[in-house]
């Protein structure tokens, strides 16, 4: 068991706690520190009580049922540590990185069934976001309850990379997107029996027009500031955007590619030595610096000699987007099947889009294009797309042809999507070269928090199925995660578009 903490226990309190690990066998012990009053060996753990009024046991590797007794004791007397239940459904988003100079602001909603709350609390424990630590602290204490979700608990996760962030105000990114996650838990939750809460960012009218619907259908919302410290589904959202971005960040420092005179990044915090003198060598060496670090922030703009950047509104043109989507995406439907393209050019309507590489000061360009005769570029589609839908599922035909690594590599159409591999690509990629270099890039950006990449299923039963069977599995995927269809097969992009499915094309 994890350890935990108990802030501002009252004298009396802690005088019945001191009293009740005495008469159960615990052992007193010498202080170790100024700020210790008391210190209680009991079974596997130790109890301290701080001069601050912080009661604190640590953790339990025997997970002996005296201790979780105890600690049951001592909630009965200080009242729990989060908020109780007041729905069958917690619903919590928190966000992390904002303030750090390497990475993605990462977002992270999570869903916890009632019943599931003391367990929950149990495994997260004294475990604090705003203290540092390391990517495999974070990923041992997920494993610990990533298999709840068997029993309903869930999660999504969500990135604003770097430049986005140097670019834009990205509240109204952060708004969609947690709407976009509140979708997704729709089509699984009845929201009157939820309790959604925000940490408040300064919510805007986007997502707030959006939670006051929820509001009126029986859903209890709070948006507050420092949420995590209340509410135990936003702690939960808090450590799952914690421990997504440290893996970034390590991927980062062990990557030789970033290192410079044998000096990695360090933590990413302005704060951090080794991070200053990691900035201070990259800028003598005259390189460009790298994807990751945020140029709009004061730290990097002094390094450059630049003033203060004056940020933009984001480039989310809800005028691209079909209406019937957008009206089914305000009352809580994300459907692919909805979802067409409005060319502002031509006033095409079209269920795909056609993606074309440019070579622009030598390098290739992707961009998106309208699919009839009038072939302009259909500007903000991308960064359009990715906030309001987000899933792009590409067929072998795709993989092989390495187009979303070309684009990841130069451009940016495809950063921040979840790659679904559906199992009938992962089935057919063994066979074929192209797909199987193009999936270890994939892998590779996926370290790097540029994409996020999903394996749902297995692969049992697929070499039994016919060509049009498959591409059958596939489509019915892309409407499973309501993904947008990757392909540069001309057959495919017809097929899919008779399904109802929107497609990019090559």
């Amino acid at each position: 068991m994890s350890g935990i903490t108990w802030k501002d226990v009252s004298l009396e309190n802690v005088e019945k706690i001191r009293s009740y690990f005495l008469k159960n066998g615990g052992i007193e012990k010498e202080v170790e520190g100024e700020y210790e009053t008391w210190r209680i060996s009991f079974s596997d753990t130790t109890v301290t009580y701080f001069s601050t009024g912080t009661l604190y046991s640590n953790e339990s590797p025997s997970k002996d049922p005296a201790i979780t007794e105890a600690w049951d004791f001592i909630e009965g007397l200080t009242g729990p540590r989060y908020i109780k239940p007041t729905k069958e459904f917690l619903i919590g988003f928190d966000e992390t990185g904002k303030g750090e100079l390497f990475g993605h602001t990462v977002l992270a909603g999570a869903i916890i069934p009632s019943e599931l709350f003391l367990e929950i609390d149990r495994i997260i424990g004294a475990a604090d976001t705003k203290k540092r630590r390391s990517y495999s602290f974070w990923d041992e204490l997920f494993q610990k309850f990533d298999h709840l979700k068997k029993k309903g608990l869930d999660f999504s996760i969500e990135t604003i990379p770097p430049w986005v962030i140097d670019k834009y105000n990205i509240n109204k990114i952060m708004d969609v997107t947690y709407q976009r996650q509140l979708n997704m838990f729709y089509r699984d939750v009845d929201m009157s029996k939820a309790r959604i809460v925000i940490d408040n960012y300064s919510v805007g009218p986007t997502l707030m027009r959006y939670i006051n619907m929820l509001e009126s259908q029986g859903s209890e919302i709070i948006v507050t500031s420092d949420a995590e410290s209340s509410y135990l589904e936003v702690k939960l959202a808090s450590l799952l955007a914690k421990r997504h971005s440290q893996r970034s960040i390590e991927a980062i420092k062990s990557n030789p590619e970033f290192q410079i005179n044998g000096i990695n990044i360090g933590s990413g915090n302005a704060g951090d030595e080794k991070t200053k003198t990691w900035l201070e060598a990259w800028k003598k060496s005259g390189q460009e610096w790298p994807w990751f670090v945020k140029r709009s922030f004061k730290t990097i703009l002094t390094l450059d000699g630049k003033p203060k950047m004056k940020k933009e509104q984001p480039l989310l043109n809800e005028s691209l987007l079909s209406k019937e989507f957008i009206e089914k995406f305000n009352k809580g439907e994300l459907s692919i099947q909805s979802l067409s393209v409005v060319c502002p050019h031509c006033g095409t309507i079209m269920k795909s889009a056609r993606l074309i590489f440019l070579e622009e000061a030598g390098r290739p360009i992707s961009r998106l294009i309208c699919c009839e005769e009038c072939n302009q570029e259909l500007v903000d589609a991308g960064s359009t797309l990715r906030y309001y839908c987000g899933f792009v599922i590409p067929d072998n035909n795709a993989l092989s042809r390495k187009i979303i690594g070309r684009d990841l590599t130069r451009s940016r159409i495809f950063d921040n999507f979840t790659i679904v591999l559906s199992p009938v690509v992962r089935y057919e990629s063994d066979g074929m070269r192209g797909a199987r270099q193009e999936l270890v890039e994939l892998r590779r950006f996926s370290n790097m928090g540029r994409v996020n990449l999903i394996s749902p299923g297995n692969l049992v039963g697929i070499e039994s199925l016919n060509s049009s069977e498959r591409d059958e599995r596939i489509i019915q995927d892309c409407i499973r995660y309501n993904g947008i269809f990757l392909t540069a097969d001309k057959a495919a992009t017809t097929y899919a578009i008779g399904k109802g499915v929107f497609t990019i094309s090559v």
